[in-house]
């Protein structure tokens, strides 16, 4: 089917002018807030990262798992007044309301000594990110999560092109993202001059990217009819369809149950993915955590098996008391069955 190029949408072209706004207005903001740095990043390898240190663990009561269908930094912004009953306040500059969070996290954490002041009362989000292009096609109006973070933030200006490709197991960890735009749902509208620069909230961010384009195959199928398996499957983001739907002659054709990855080393490769996450932000001493359906949105990962691959969370090495809180952002605007998959999956859990 014939698209247009991005240039003859204009929704498209919008967003590029968001884009190119954001760009030009990420140095004031830097300049205000010398005591930040919104331009760099660290790139980490999971071979070469060394696992966490179970003496340097917190010791957090077993961490309570949430799932909402809302924009990753909504989600990320609404965290801390949840989790540790601190409000984002507009007398308070974000350095005092952090003070405070870490006050609170201080009173449920058996190891204090272990808490890092500078990291701790900011929450960590992950960017399920492109691979290849820092942004994504965020200059060019597209609209996946990762560009949905880099209208919003200073984040694509620590995005270096030097730092691309990402290798398979390689992530990038920026500590201090300045959020200045509000989502697009309120019409991305720059927070300053409005609000003073030292008032914005911060974040810290890790990106990692999902697989690209995994092949699939129906659940309990070792190959499709025609002896092999999907590649990016259309409907490998949509949850189980009931092969009662299917008459005739094609209800053998019909999915027999989700899809899942074809190659048992994708599903490795997917929560080795995960595990840097998670190590990323242990390492670095953050107590919430704003995870996703990696893969899931254009890179068409499926799922249902996606969702059981953050099982990892319960793995000895981030099990015992990392982290105060995890959510799970899933923004399912288009109503695939993401959300529903996850939040079966993990609304409400203790891991």
């Amino acid at each position: 089917m014939w698209r247009k190029k991005y240039y003859e949408n204009p929704r498209r072209l919008a967003l590029a002018a968001i884009a190119k706004e954001t760009q030009t207005t990420t140095p004031t903001i830097a300049s205000a807030l010398p005591h930040l740095d919104p331009t760099k990043s660290e790139k980490h390898d999971l071979e070469t990262l060394p696992p966490l240190d179970a003496a340097k663990c917190p010791r957090f009561s077993a961490a309570k798992t949430r799932v909402f269908n809302q924009d990753t930094f909504d989600a990320a912004l609404a965290m801390p007044s949840s989790v540790v009953g601190i409000a984002p306040s507009p007398d308070k500059p974000t350095a005092t309301i952090a003070t405070d969070i870490l006050a609170r996290l201080q009173s449920t954490a058996a190891a204090l000594q272990h808490l890092n002041p500078a990291t701790a009362p900011r929450v960590a989000v992950l960017n399920m990110a492109s691979e290849r292009n820092p942004g994504g096609g965020w200059l060019k109006g597209s609209s996946a999560q990762e560009e949905a973070l880099c209208f919003r933030s200073t984040l694509a200006a620590s995005l270096h092109r030097t730092l691309y490709p990402l290798q398979r197991r390689t992530g990038l960890y920026t500590r201090d993202v300045v959020v200045f735009r509000v989502s697009a749902g309120d019409g991305h509208k720059l927070m300053v001059p409005e609000t003073d620069p030292a008032f914005l909230p911060i974040v810290s961010v890790l990106s990692v990217a999902g697989i690209r384009r995994p092949e699939v195959k129906p659940e309990g199928e070792a190959v499709d009819g025609e002896g092999e398996a999907s590649s990016a499957h259309p409907d490998s983001r949509v949850p189980e369809e009931k092969p009662t739907h299917a008459k005739g002659k094609d209800k053998a054709k019909a999915p027999k149950g989700p899809f899942v990855f074809a190659n048992p080393a994708d599903r490795e490769l997917t929560k080795d993915k995960m595990r840097l996450c998670l190590r990323m932000a242990g390492t670095k001493g953050h107590a919430m955590l704003i995870l996703g359906a990696i893969g899931c949105g254009a890179f068409q990962n499926p799922p249902q098996e996606v969702a059981e691959c953050w099982q990892v969370l319960s793995e000895a090495e981030f099990a015992g008391g990392w982290f105060r809180e995890v959510w799970f952002a899933v923004y399912d605007r288009r109503n695939e069955g993401n959300y529903e998959i996850f939040k079966e999956a993990f609304d409400g859990k203790v891991m």
